[in-house]
């Protein structure tokens, strides 16, 4: 997960944005609690829909209360009262994840340099997945089969689209249905597996030209040698991905934060895709 799906704020009215802020800083609270200073650097808004989504559709109800920033004690903020088990899931998936995409990054990365830093990391983050591991396994067998499949898929170096995005798009499903009790259990299972979907294409649109560069698998880049027509391409199975995504949204009818989840579909994505669009063409 990499941080691009996440509210727009313009279009989002104060208290929704003062509740989605209050859900992103208790789970850094829950982070730092569960795993340490450093691992609060690992927080990024797509464990916070993580978060939320599953918020959205649990039985019991999540309040909230005033507080403080940990790190800037005067910014006010919300504190999530409720949801904690919620939270310490995100918290352990977001361990994990980095802990896979340091290996990632190990395999993957020719500069020397970057590499052997990468290295540094991986102690670290091998101990908080560890830890992550003991309280919630089934995290951890989630996200290493799926980083086994997309090794396979990108070796295969698969043109398909639908074959590239499946292994993350499976996990995301996994992991927003994971051991919750929610009234429509396929809706969600299908919410999670669009929103790993489109966050995998629009990585592979922000690292078009990376690489190309490096030489490095991208879906993308083996449809087209013309920017333009690949640049339509990508931006057409984005939006296709997030218009099912909006009426699966309107059939999972979540409990609660419907406006800031609906904020995100409705304007988050395209807005996520426009900056995608715009690096790419620089």
């Amino acid at each position: 997960m990499f941080g691009y799906v996440k509210a727009y704020k313009p279009e989002l009215k104060c208290k929704d944005f003062d509740v989605y802020q209050g859900v992103y800083c208790s789970l850094c609270r829950r982070l730092g609690h569960d795993y340490g200073l450093l691992a609060r650097l690992t927080l990024n808004y797509d464990f916070t829909l993580l978060a939320l989504t599953r918020m959205s559709v649990a039985e019991e109800c999540c309040g909230f209360e005033k507080g403080r920033c940990s790190f800037n004690p005067t910014k006010k903020c919300l504190n999530c009262t409720g949801g904690a088990a919620h939270l310490a899931f995100a918290a352990a998936a977001a361990m994990i994840m980095s802990y896979y995409k340091v290996l990632d990054n190990i395999a993957d990365e020719r500069s020397v340099f970057k590499k052997f830093f990468y290295y540094l990391l991986k102690p670290y983050f091998a101990v908080k997945r560890k830890k992550a591991m003991k309280k919630f396994p089934q995290i951890d067998a989630c996200i290493a089969e799926a980083m086994r499949q997309q090794a396979q898929t990108e070796q295969r170096k698969t043109a398909s689209v639908d074959a590239a995005a499946h292994p993350s798009a499976l996990a995301m499903s996994r992991l927003l249905s994971m051991d919750l009790a929610a009234e429509k259990p396929e809706t969600l299972e299908r919410f999670g597996y669009l929103v790993g979907r489109w966050v995998y294409l629009i990585d592979a649109l922000d690292d078009g030209a990376k690489d190309r560069e490096s030489g490095s698998y991208n879906v993308f880049n083996l449809k087209s040698e013309k920017e333009e027509e690949k640049k339509e391409f990508a931006a057409g199975a984005l939006r296709l991905t997030a218009a099912e995504l909006g009426r699966c949204f309107e059939a999972l009818q979540p409990k609660r934060f419907g406006a800031i989840l609906e904020n995100i579909i409705r304007f988050g994505l395209e807005n996520a895709l426009q900056k995608a669009l715009e690096e790419e063409k620089k």
